[in-house]
């Protein structure tokens, strides 16, 4: 794993992408997903005289770097610690409210313990300070889907595609989402309706929204991806204007 480069504080726009993707490689970031088969049946920091309100061991944590704070995340992540890796996340934040992790970690924590309007709210203060975090838009979605708001979900599904077109996992979750939502017959309806207007347009949907989530085959991701290269932003988005219009 590559080490995360950065350190706690002020993070310039042209570094915060690269940044973030350098730092979540450090997590173990799985979203919870139904298994298909059931689908199928169903501020500045503080000086030390001034600790704003932090006591010593938390004035202490401020003078980690995020490579600290990253790590001992993962730690918490691989021994299922969700309350640990919530008390963690929220003393990073009180460090470092800039540092879209901090919040990242808190939106996993309490996706975990099942707390899905607070994962929400964390999640929206990540992409709020990083709205390129297509990662955190991915979990924003679940945590929207596992929260009873599909809608909401996709949207959060759809933005994170439009960021990046080849991320195949929010593409899964998308076309997963919309199955739930909808069913067989909604699902073959919006194919109808897409062969009608671009075949192309089709094309992509079947295989990374349907044929992925049902196979998990990475072969059929790539020649999804493939054709996906030659959409224009304006396909992508009348794509999306018919599958939101059934949905």
């Amino acid at each position: 794993m590559r080490q995360v480069q950065r350190k706690m504080g002020t993070v310039h726009p042209e570094n915060l992408a690269a940044s973030i993707r350098d730092a979540h490689s450090m997590l173990i970031r799985l979203p919870s997903l139904l298994l298909l088969s059931c689908l199928v049946a169903a501020g500045p920091l503080a000086s030390a005289a001034q600790t704003f309100g932090l006591d010593d061991n938390q004035a202490a944590q401020t003078s980690l770097s995020q490579t600290e704070w990253v790590q001992q995340a993962q730690a918490l992540e691989r021994s299922r610690d969700w309350a640990g890796l919530l008390d963690w996340g929220q003393a990073w934040a009180q460090a470092d409210a800039q540092d879209p992790l901090a919040w990242f970690v808190q939106g996993r924590a309490l996706s975990q313990l099942g707390r899905f309007p607070e994962a929400i709210v964390a999640y929206q203060q990540n992409v709020r300070i990083a709205p390129d975090d297509v990662l955190a838009r991915n979990n924003l979605g679940n945590a929207y889907r596992d929260s009873g708001r599909p809608r909401e979900a996709m949207q959060a599904y759809r933005a994170a595609v439009e960021i990046d077109p080849e991320y195949v996992q929010a593409w899964h979750n998308l076309g997963l989402t919309f199955y739930l939502t909808k069913g067989q017959a909604g699902v073959l309806q919006a194919l109808q309706k897409l062969q009608a207007t671009d075949p192309a347009l089709a094309e992509v949907w079947r295989k990374l929204a349907i044929d992925y989530s049902i196979t998990r085959d990475k072969r059929v991701a790539r020649e999804a991806v493939r054709v996906l290269r030659g959409l224009s932003a304006a396909e992508r988005a009348r794509m999306f204007g018919i599958l939101f219009a059934e949905s």
